[in-house]
């Protein structure tokens, strides 16, 4: 009974740590998907000077919220059972570099809305959807 007891015990921070990197590993996932979706509403809200703009600026906002949630979402050991390539944790500052760079133009996009800027808003969600791509190219996993 001993044993059982003790091996239970090692066990149990074992099974904890497995359900908070799948917790996290969802959080991550529900955020890029958010950020798939809000870039679409972004392309679609963007119509030049009938461009809803108070729209935008909360589009913009929501990015930038789902951005912020990714900083935190790559602690080491949430690979297992990921899509993410084992690439971003060997290279982290690579990764982190792409990140901030999505993130800024998430930033200018609302800079823009805020400005009601057209042509700044479409090169601020271009460069976002570009560094989308290339992320996607070099730390998605292929399987």
């Amino acid at each position: 009974m001993k044993n059982k007891l003790y091996l239970l015990g090692l066990l149990l921070p074992c099974f904890a740590w497995a359900n908070n990197s799948s917790t996290i590993i969802e959080s991550r996932q529900q955020a890029f998907s958010n950020i798939e979706q809000q870039l679409e509403k972004a392309e679609d809200t963007l119509d030049g000077k009938e461009t809803n703009w108070s729209e935008l600026t909360a589009i913009a906002t929501k990015l930038q919220s789902a951005s912020e949630t990714l900083k935190h979402s790559f602690p080491e050991g949430s690979q297992t059972g990921s899509k993410a390539s084992e690439k971003i944790w060997q290279d982290p500052e690579q990764f982190q570099q792409l990140m901030t760079k999505m993130d800024q133009g998430f930033i200018e996009l609302y800079q823009a809305s805020e400005q009601q800027n057209p042509s700044m808003a479409e090169e601020a969600i271009d460069s976002a959807q570009d560094t989308c791509r290339s992320c996607h190219r070099n730390y998605r996993s292929r399987w």
